[in-house]
Parts: structure tokens; sequence; C-alpha cells
């Protein structure tokens, strides 16, 4: 019976906190696959998620991360998401914090194409920027209408948005394409393809992979085959056999830029 109090005080925090895992683990991945989604660069991410991560309590972090992942198509350009889009996003949660800290980081980090203020149901912000639709005002609660996405698929229909995440020790490279990435608990699943070292051109191979951020493992879903005109001529599943990250190389690479 002596364990009665800790128990309860265990279950009290994670009921009023969130995920307890937030409060002991690095706050900056809790945005991190958003941030790339919306088209940040890797330094720009890291830099905006830290500043975040330093302002916003986890709750807070979840709230906006859960936002920005139910939009699906751009405010501004359907085609891509974009930090102006993601600016929106936040200037339009319940805590008028939330969007004040997302527009002090942007600016801070020098983001390209974050207004230096986000308006509000279509008021003009300090800046004279005006938050737009697809040729509309967004509807009054913020979201936009969902455009059916599967995995490779870009912000817009049969779209895709690379962004090259840096190459390794030996030269290879690797990128993600940002308008993929889902988000489950701890993982994270993406579309990546490799550019080997010496190439000026991504090799025709892309890879689903899922990404368990807790047991830093990789595993690799499922593989794709695209001709020169861009059509998928072959396609291939993958047993399940999720593999420790290994150091060095572009797996690491991919692990960093979406669990850091």
């Amino acid at each position: 019976m002596r364990c009665l109090p800790l128990v309860l005080l265990s279950a009290a925090v994670a009921a009023c906190a969130g995920n307890v895992a937030d409060y002991v683990g690095p706050r900056t991945s809790i945005m991190a696959p958003q941030l790339i989604r919306y088209g940040l660069g890797l330094s720009e991410a890291r830099c905006v998620g830290e500043r975040l991560a330093a302002t916003l309590d986890p709750l807070r972090l979840r709230r906006l991360a859960r936002s920005a992942g139910a939009v699906r198509q751009g405010y501004f350009d359907p085609d891509r998401l974009s930090a102006r889009d993601l600016a929106y996003v936040a200037s339009r949660e319940r805590d008028a914090r939330v969007g004040a800290a997302f527009t002090a980081a942007a600016a801070a980090c020098d983001v390209a194409g974050a207004p230096a203020g986000a308006s509000v149901r279509g008021v003009p912000s300090a800046d004279g920027v005006i938050i737009v639709g697809p040729g509309q005002l967004p509807p009054p609660d913020g979201t936009v209408p969902a455009v059916p996405t599967g995995p490779g698929q870009g912000a817009g229909p049969g779209r895709t948005a690379w962004l090259n995440l840096g190459a390794a020790g030996s030269g290879q490279s690797i990128a993600i394409d940002a308008a993929s990435i889902e988000e489950a608990g701890g993982t994270r699943t993406a579309w990546f393809r490799m550019t080997d070292p010496g190439a000026h051109a991504p090799g025709e191979n892309s890879f689903r992979l899922r990404i368990d951020c807790g047991h830093r493992t990789i595993n690799a879903l499922s593989r794709r085959r695209r001709d020169a005109a861009g059509t998928i001529v072959e396609s291939r599943d993958y047993p399940d056999n999720p593999l420790p990250v290994e150091g060095g190389t572009v797996m690491e690479i991919a692990f960093l830029s979406l669990c850091t």
C-alpha cells in the first residue's frame, strides 16, 4: 500500500500534463516532422523547433503539431505547404501565445516566406498580410478541405516535395518527400530517396521507411521505381524487419532529421 500514493501521483501527472515522455525527452522532436512537412530547411527546422520547445510547454506543442498535421492543402498554394501556412495554423490556436511563439521563432531563425505577423480570420497583420485560402478565405475553424493523399503524394494530388537532408561521410546523400511524412506515436514514416557518391541525380528507387524514434530503428516498408517520365514502373513491399540506426550513414541522417 505504500506504493499507492506514487502510483496515483504518476497517473495524475500523465492525465494533466499529456505525454510524460515529453518532459523527459527532447521537446524539439514534437514539431520536427511538421516543420519539415511545411517546407522548412533542416537548419530552419532545428532553429524554430528549439525556440518553440523553449517557449511552449509540451501540451501546447502537441496541440500545434496535431493542428498542423491535419492540414493537407496549402492556403496560398494548393500544391504545397509553406511556412506561411504554418504561421496561419499557429495563429488559429486557442492560446494566443502559440501564434506569437511561432512568429517570433520564424523571425529569429530567418525563415523564408514566414510573415512577420499572422493575421486572424482575414484581418490584416502588422505587415499587411491577409491569410487567404486557394481563392477564398479559410473556413471559420481554420481548416481547409482535405485533399486525398497517399504515401509519396505531395500537398496536392500526385505532387511531391523533396527536401535534401544531407550527405554521409561516404558521399551518399538522402532526401525526403516532406509531403509524405506521417506520425503515429513515437514513429515517423515517409518516402526517401538516395543519391550515390558522385552522382548528379538521385537514383530511380525511392523507399518508404518507418523510423522508431524511441527504439532508434528504421524499417524499410516498401520500394518503388519510376521511369524518366515519373511513372511508377515497379513496386515492392518488404516484410517487417526493423534494424538499428547505424552511425555515420544516411539512415542516421534520416533519424536525426525527424526525431531530434
